[in-house]
């Protein structure tokens, strides 16, 4: 019986051990400023502080707080626990848009201990808010001064007029290049056909007969000169590798080719063992001998070059494969069958 009584005893003060772990807790809130301006900062503080172990905390919060003010930012807050006690800090910066008098009223201060929550209220003092005083010493309000004009710079319009001069040049290349492609021109000439094999070969022989090279006596060096322009030529016309071949191969290449040689194969033979002669046995040609292979070569080249059949009507009326007397050197032959 006496244990019972014992125990119910313990029991009953369970509740009062629990409760006094956390005395009463003092809040206090609190406006920095009595007196602001239109739109000036104030911090509204509130600080709570007690014994024991709890915990203190806002709720969330929005742009107004009760009161009229309007948070400018988020809230700081401070703790510490010394001594057994606790204390917390929470600083909020406000302002007001309005004329009058403002005071933060019944704010929501959240409390944990125990496992539970206490909602608290806290109440600031009042704070005066005023209009921007007028400045007495302005004695004339201006309207707001239109944009200053200021002159165009070459260095702000250089890079437009760059740009666009740019444009009008690659407009005008690009019909100039389309053109030149309709026209079947080279482009700008910066491309300039290459002229064709006879062309090149009249123009050195007669270079070679102006210089008058068959008249010296150095034999050598003039029939090295003719037989490589007519090697080059050979090359040229009828695709034959003729500068890198001997006498007896040029010929063979030649009794091959679909082209009627008969006026000239002789001669051209002729010249070809001539010259070996002349490089390699030391021998001597006369003046006459050498100006004539000169005209054949002449000849040569005329006879056998490309009938251009845009020249005129006579032209296309020649039969094919018709070679041209050796002793016109300014007429054309047909093209090769």
């Amino acid at each position: 019986m006496k244990l019972k009584q014992y125990a119910f005893i313990a029991l009953s003060f369970l509740p009062l051990s629990i409760i006094a772990q956390v005395e009463p807790i003092e809040i206090k809130a609190a406006l920095s400023n009595d007196t602001i301006l239109i739109g000036d900062r104030v911090e509204f503080t509130i600080r709570a502080a007690g014994k024991g172990k709890f915990s203190v905390f806002l709720p969330e919060l929005y742009d107004t707080i009760p009161g009229g003010l309007y948070l400018m930012g988020k809230p700081t807050v401070d703790s510490s626990f010394k001594n057994d006690v606790s204390s917390f800090t929470f600083k909020l910066p406000v302002t007001a848009f309005n004329e009058g008098i403002f005071s933060v009223n019944n704010f929501e201060v959240l409390v944990r201990y125990s496992g539970s929550i206490d909602t608290l209220r806290v109440t600031s003092n009042s704070v005066v808010v005023m209009l921007v005083p007028h400045d007495s010493t302005l004695n004339d309000i201006k309207d707001i001064k239109p944009p200053i004009k200021e002159p165009v710079r070459f260095s702000e319009v250089a890079p437009w007029a760059g740009l666009g001069l740019l444009l009008v040049a690659l407009a005008v290349l690009l019909y100039m290049y389309l053109r030149s492609r309709k026209q079947h021109k080279p482009f700008l000439n910066l491309f300039k056909p290459k002229d064709p094999p006879h062309v090149i070969a009249l123009r050195e022989l007669r270079a070679l007969e102006e210089q008058k090279v068959w008249a010296s006596s150095n034999n050598k060096l003039y029939y090295t000169k003719l037989i490589d322009i007519l090697r080059n030529y050979l090359e040229g016309r009828f695709e034959i590798s003729a500068p890198e071949q001997t006498t007896s191969e040029i010929l063979s290449e030649i009794e091959r080719l679909d082209f009627d040689f008969s006026l000239y194969i002789d001669t051209l033979r002729d010249l070809l063992y001539t010259s070996d002669l002349v490089k390699f046995a030391k021998h001597t040609a006369s003046i006459e001998e050498n100006h004539r292979f000169l005209k054949f070569a002449i000849d040569f080249v005329n006879g056998t070059k490309p009938v251009d059949y845009s020249a005129n009507d006579e032209i296309q009326n020649l039969e094919p494969n018709k070679p041209v007397k050796p002793d016109s050197p300014d007429s054309l032959t047909n093209k090769p069958k």
